[in-house]
């Protein structure tokens, strides 16, 4: 029966480390999200002071008035940030754009290859991003609006991270939150193994 029994708690200790290690071992963990996204609407009259006095001659000789300007010009600013949150480096990123963005650029600066997808997506790819590394790249519209098509990674797909603008306290604060936890962890963990130790005595193996 010690044997048997025996047996069975090393199958069930190898089942439990094996399902475990999968979430141990390092991994790529790409998430992103968009810190800012602000749209402005320019007045007409803020860029071209005077009217247009220019005239369009038809092959007939007639004269055209010139076309109406719009009234607003509108001009976006946007950011996306993406990060590795996993402990394995991903040997590349890709971000796709249903279009080319107007103007966009890295920051800091990172080597990158751009090209175009047979459906005519735009793809920009980054070439290496290491664990808890992460970048912006920041883009200003003002033809057309960036739209974000998938981003990938050698894991798979990126997801998109909910964030929240948060106030930061004094240091002390968290490092009295740390402690706190960590003694609650302590507390848990002690009140675990003598909850299987209590048991291991009254199953009788």
């Amino acid at each position: 029966m010690d044997s048997l029994a025996g047996y069975l708690a090393t199958i069930c200790v190898t089942v439990v480390a094996t399902y475990l290690s999968q979430f141990l071992r390092p991994k790529i963990k790409i998430r992103y999200w968009l810190p800012h996204s602000f749209m402005f609407s320019i007045p007409n009259n803020q860029l071209n002071s005077a009217p247009s006095s220019t005239q369009i001659i038809t092959p007939d000789g007639s004269v055209l008035a010139p076309p109406a300007a719009p009234s607003n010009y509108w001009l976006l600013m946007q950011a996306l940030t993406i990060q590795n949150f996993g402990r394995e480096s991903a040997e590349w990123v890709e971000i796709a754009h249903r279009q080319k963005p107007d103007f966009f650029q890295l920051h800091p600066a990172l080597n990158y290859t751009e090209s175009t997808a047979p459906s005519g997506e735009h793809i920009l790819r980054v070439n290496s991003l290491a664990p808890r590394e992460f970048f912006t790249i920041q883009f200003l519209g003002f033809a057309q609006k960036p739209e974000l098509a998938f981003i990938r990674s050698p894991a798979g797909h990126a997801s998109l991270m909910p964030w929240v603008t948060v106030r930061k306290y004094p240091r002390w604060i968290y490092l009295l939150l740390q402690l706190v936890m960590i003694a609650g962890t302590a507390f848990c963990v002690y009140w675990i193994i003598r909850g299987g130790i209590f048991a291991l005595k009254h199953v009788g193996f």
